[in-house]
């Protein structure tokens, strides 16, 4: 099956890849997986390092691979033990196409560092496919997703991270587990999928507020916004006006978000 398309980021880039060898590394990553469902999605499997004790656990392993040219000596190693290796981009496949007619489904994944946040950026809404997420990522990048509001670390990452799923770093991972060996450490994330606590469309609105926002992260709240934005508004959203946006949590922007929504309506009316 192909469901790579021709769009997006070079495919050069997104085949740069630190391949994993440390099984021990592999096996803890395994352990952090629920025993149910019974059937696993690996991003990225490369040569297998993950994909074998994924296989000793569950009987359904589905293994996203991007590089065709390592398909054929994964499916010659492992195939026969309740491997599917289907050749997709993670970064683009429909994933509905790919694995929403089996039910649901956990995902074991050594992101690629470059476009690993944009992958879980796609995952992280899925909590119709996903039980459990266990990704491994650049550390910075792990920090960036856990991070809470008022940590120099926190950003729209971790706001969209808040909006889908609970989540925590299981474990760090040195560059001599991998080949070649990366100049940085990595983390193991472990992430629960849930529903988020807004609609999708006050969700939506509340991030582009704080996306806005967060380009003008040492601005105090209203001069970070701009746009008219003033200290009373943010006020009346029961928020400090003298807040820089990275303290704010994903509750703080929803009530902001509102309350800006209805500002803007009864200027409309007025008008």
């Amino acid at each position: 099956m192909s469901l790579v398309p021709t769009v997006g980021r070079p495919k050069h880039r997104r085949l740069g890849q630190n391949f994993l060898t440390d099984g021990n590394v592999a096996r803890r990553i395994v352990a952090l997986l629920g025993d149910e469902p019974r059937r696993v999605v690996e991003i990225g499997p490369g040569r297998g390092a993950l994909t074998e004790p994924l296989l000793e656990r569950y009987p359904i392993v589905r293994a996203l691979e991007l590089d065709e040219r390592l398909i054929a000596p994964l499916e010659a190693r492992l195939g026969g033990r309740g491997l599917e290796v289907v050749h997709a981009d993670a970064l683009t496949a429909d994933l509905d196409e790919l694995l929403g007619v089996d039910g649901r489904w956990q995902l074991a994944a050594n992101l690629p560092y470059s476009v690993g946040s944009a992958i879980l950026r796609r995952l992280l809404p899925r909590h119709d496919l996903f039980d459990r997420l266990v990704v491994m990522l650049q550390r910075e990048v792990a920090r960036r997703v856990v991070a809470e509001p008022g940590g120099g670390d926190h950003g729209l990452l971790a706001l969209e991270r808040a909006a889908w799923a609970e989540a925590r770093i299981a474990f760090e991972v040195s560059p001599r587990a991998f080949r070649p060996a990366p100049k940085v450490v990595s983390a193991v994330l472990v992430l629960a999928p849930r529903r988020p606590p807004a609609p999708r469309d006050e969700l939506g609105r509340a991030l582009a507020l704080a996306a806005r926002a967060l380009t003008r992260p040492r601005k105090m709240l209203p001069n970070a916004l701009g746009g008219g934005v003033t200290g009373d508004l943010v006020g009346a959203a029961g928020i400090d006006p003298t807040i820089r946006p990275g303290e704010l949590s994903l509750a703080d922007w929803l009530r902001l978000s509102a309350a800006l929504g209805r500002e803007s309506h009864r200027r409309g009316e007025s008008g």
